[in-house]
């Protein structure tokens, strides 16, 4: 799979100061970046699943479809 650019990252053109970064550290603000989202969507994973566990046992199949979990 081919690494998502920082522009396509943040979704539109980069600011000033970020565009007159080097190249090299423009690649390595990408990957901090992507890093972060990754940690940060796994981290809300473990967060629904864990707030599943106040709903009734019953229940959490079809509010898992729901929240999309």
């Amino acid at each position: 799979m081919a690494e998502r650019t920082l522009a396509e990252q943040l979704g539109g053109p980069l600011p000033e100061g970020i565009e007159a970064l080097p190249e090299e550290q423009k690649r390595d603000l990408a990957e901090v970046l992507r890093d972060a989202r990754h940690r940060q969507a796994k981290a809300l994973g473990e967060a629904g699943e864990e707030g599943l566990r106040y709903v009734p046992a019953l229940l959490r199949g079809a509010v898992r479809k729901v929240v999309g979990l």
